[in-house]
């Protein structure tokens, strides 16, 4: 993987976190999808971690 692709995988995966987060926040707690944005912003941050790292 060359640099511009590694950085615009970086740059989408940072986007996604942050939809995701906002989505977080807006759902009440008693909404069973809140488990599944919490999930996909932990793979989310996972995959960040990786490509920073």
């Amino acid at each position: 993987m060359n640099e511009i692709e590694r950085e615009t995988l970086i740059r989408l995966a940072k986007k996604a976190l942050k939809e995701l987060e906002e989505a977080y926040l807006r759902i009440p707690d008693t909404d069973n999808g809140k488990a599944y944005l919490f999930r996909g912003k932990e793979r989310i941050r996972l995959m960040l971690k990786i490509l920073e790292g």
